[in-house]
Parts: C-alpha cells; structure tokens; sequence
C-alpha cells in the first residue's frame, strides 16, 4: 500500500494534474468523458486524431508508486511489441495503442472499444452463457496458442526485465497452509488440506522444470469485450510467464456449466501440447491448484453470490482428488 503521507499525495495529484492537461494539449486528446481520478490513476474517454479513444495515466511517480507504474509499463511494452509484430491472431484481439510514455510516470492513449463484456451482474468471476459458443472457442484457442508461441528472445530488453516467474508451489503453500480449516469445511472433506499439500510436494520438481510460457494471467470475463466487429481481450497489465497450462485452466473452470465446449478445450490444449514434457501432470497440479485459491478466495471475496458456483465447482474437484488417494 501506499504511504498516506498526505501532504506527498497532495503534491504528487497536484503534478499529475498539470501533467495531464499537458499531454492532453500536446496530442490533440479531447476528453468527452472523466471516468476516474484516483486513487492510483487518472482515466478519461475522449477523442485521438478523430479516432475513439481511451486515455489512462498513473498518479504517482515510479519513485512513490512503483507498482502501479510497473503494470502500466507491462501493458504498453506487450501492446507496442504487439503492433509491430507478425501475430496477427493477438494483433485482432488487442486494444491498438495510439501513444504512450513508460518515464516518470506511465501513461497511453490506446484505441476506446465498444462492446459487451462477458461478465454476469458487473461480477468478476461467472461468465456468460452466450460466451460459450463455437466462434469464441475457436477465438480463444486461436489467440491463446499465438501467445504463448511467442519466445522470450524476440521480446524486447526492456520488457523482458518487466516479467517475472511464476512462484514455486513451496511458496504458494505459504498463502494456503493457515486456511486449512476453510478448505477442509467447504470440501467436507477432513485432511484434504493435508493431502493436498503432499500433492504440491509430489510435483514441485515437475512444476519447477515447466517451461514458462507468457500468459495474460487475468482470463476474466469482464476482461472479453465482444462486439459485432471484434473479440478483444484487455487489461494486460499483469502478462508474465507462467506454466503453459495456466491461462487454460482458468477459463477451464470458468466452463463448468458447458462440459462439452470445456471437455473439448481440455482435450484439444493437451493434444496440441503434447511434446510438452509432463502435460497432463502440469494440467493436474494446475487445477489443483487453481481450485485451492478458489476456495480460500471464496471466504474473502465480496460477492459471495457471484463466487459460489466457482468455489462450489472447485471443491468438488479436490475432492475427486483427495477420494482417489
């Protein structure tokens, strides 16, 4: 978090004020609609060169927020890579970047898209049930296979230094050990908690030799904008490498109330990958995994309403687990 020091955060909105009204006259951005201001970042609808457009800057310096800067950096590096490159599977599925900065503090002006998001209720877990069509699974195999095809040496220096690896499974444990009471009660299951804790030790050697691949890491629906014209995945803020099973699994589980479209995801993603040393054991502890935090997240997350199908889908899965052992 950061530091409430008022006077600090005063000085630096004041700055971030004068800033932003001088971007916005130096490239001609009309704002035609304030959408935030703070507490992190300013964001304005408005018009780019007679083009719709969405302009997004951080409040605070790298020096005071390095955080919030270092996700806009990620998100403007991966959209300008994109532009320029030869995917053109990731070019139709993301926000065209007009403008930006990654100096002191982080800013863009990248196209403004119209379209319905596939979130149910402004929630951030369900998706629709409309998503769950041919189209969209042929698009998102599509632009997802294109990512992670993507290699680490074509990637520029500056980017590079911006992704981070996934953290070990001793590591995730530490966020997931102090919660076993409300793991083993929403499973209804005693020592599952344990038990999937010798899982997580069973493979973290297979977990550790994983290839990394990129991965947009946040598969969520209000993050799929559909439209007549297009299919757009945004909020790239969080792209970094992950297992190859990582994003896939997310929207994997999201799918449970569509078992054919989710068996076939499962089945065409592991056939595809199947010179992938250990692929269905990486998809195995990805689910667990996955399905843990859902869990643990479930008691914390505010709309519980929105969370329950999820969690409720996720404890079954662990218990078809820990049944087996």
């Amino acid at each position: 978090m950061l530091a409430k020091n008022k006077a600090t955060v005063k000085k630096h909105k004041s700055h971030a004020r004068k800033l932003i009204k001088e971007i916005i006259i130096e490239h001609e951005f009309k704002i035609t609609k304030r959408i935030k201001f703070g507490p992190r970042y300013f964001v304005a609808e408005g018009k780019y060169k007679g083009q719709n457009a969405l302009f997004k800057i951080c409040l605070y310096p790298k020096s005071y927020d390095h955080l919030t800067n270092e996700k806009f950096s990620r998100e403007i590096l991966f959209l300008n890579f994109i532009k320029q490159s030869k995917y053109k599977e990731l070019k139709k599925a993301t926000p065209y970047i007009y403008t930006s900065n990654i100096d002191t503090r982080v800013w863009y002006i990248r196209e403004y898209l119209t379209g319905q998001t596939q979130n149910i209720n402004e929630g951030n877990i369900r998706y629709k049930d409309a998503f769950f069509t041919t189209k969209n699974y042929n698009w998102f195999l599509k632009t997802f296979n294109q990512l992670q095809s993507i290699k680490k040496e074509n990637l520029p220096n500056n980017f590079k230094k911006l992704l981070f690896p996934p953290q070990t499974l001793e590591y995730l444990w530490k966020f997931i050990g102090p919660f076993y009471e409300n793991l083993d009660r929403f499973v209804k299951h005693k020592g599952a908690t344990n038990q999937i804790h010798k899982i997580f030790q069973s493979h973290s050697k297979i977990y550790k030799a994983s290839p990394r691949i990129l991965a947009h890491q946040e598969v969520y629906s209000p993050h799929i904008l559909i439209s007549k014209k297009y299919i757009k995945l945004i909020d790239w803020e969080n792209i970094g490498w992950a297992l190859p099973t990582h994003d896939i699994v997310t929207i994997w589980m999201r799918a449970h109330k569509h078992p054919k479209w989710q068996a076939k995801l499962k089945n065409d993603f592991l056939n595809t990958n199947k010179k992938i040393k250990n692929i269905e054991e990486l998809w195995h502890i990805t689910m667990i995994m996955q399905s843990t935090f859902n869990v643990i997240s479930y008691h914390h997350y505010f709309d519980k309403k929105d969370f329950y199908p999820l969690a409720k889908y996720s404890a079954q899965l662990i218990k078809n687990v820990v049944n087996k052992k």
